[in-house]
């Protein structure tokens, strides 16, 4: 996640009404080094004010790991139960869809958890370079692409947000995080099939990269 493209969230979630917000639910969270100390903006814009307020944020994952409230698969259908035990009034989807295969299922199952009238908080990147999760489907909608795979929503707000150039996106110095990568690119013989990757990201470097974002409300049926 970029900076901006958490402090665009934070100013979106903290402008609304919390009680329509939280309990959050986190999708595809990772865990709680990746949220603050990999990209620490994370945790600092986003669920630190939750914390200090008392407000709900359930981060869920496929992944058993420390900072990951709850583990399971959204395609299986006791978890999915459990999720609706939980009072769930807000979803945050932040950079998951482009390494899904099943991108239109997971959004009718993600539609299904919220409430009407709830909120859902989706980020995809718009300009960024193949990276694997461990795949990337390349999928990089514009704000109208990404609002058509939730049709019982509505848009409240859409932004492509700028994120700056790829080299400046990580918490290391951008000259020794660009070092890093040349010395990566001239032994192309270590993990073969990462080195292509590497390359890719290279050809970034000093690219802008920018998120597509949107904040979407589930509409209530008349």
């Amino acid at each position: 996640m970029f900076r901006e493209e958490a402090r665009w969230l934070s100013n979106i979630i903290y402008s609304l009404d919390p009680n329509s917000i939280f309990p959050m639910l986190n999708i595809g969270s990772s865990n709680k080094k990746f949220r603050e100390q990999e990209q620490p903006w994370i945790d600092e814009l986003l669920f630190k004010p939750a914390r200090e307020k008392e407000y709900s944020v359930i981060h869920t994952d496929m992944k058993n790991d420390v900072g990951v409230d709850l583990v399971g698969d959204l395609c299986d259908p006791v978890f999915l139960h459990k999720l609706s035990e939980m009072n769930i009034k807000s979803v945050l989807c932040s950079n998951l869809l482009e390494h899904l295969t099943n991108r239109e299922k997971i959004c009718e199952i993600i539609s299904s958890i919220i409430p009407e009238g709830g909120y859902l908080f989706v980020t995809v990147p718009y300009e960024y370079p193949y990276h694997r999760d461990p795949i990337d489907t390349m999928f990089r909608p514009n704000i109208d692409e990404l609002s058509n795979l939730f049709p019982d929503f509505k848009i409240v707000k859409g932004e492509i947000v700028e994120g700056g150039s790829l080299v400046q996106s990580t918490t290391i110095p951008p000259a020794l995080y660009a070092l890093a990568m040349f010395i990566r690119l001239i032994v192309p013989v270590y993990q073969p099939l990462r080195w292509f990757d590497s390359l890719r990201y290279a050809l970034w470097l000093f690219r802008d990269i920018s998120v597509s974002c949107v904040l979407l409300e589930k509409v209530k049926l008349i």
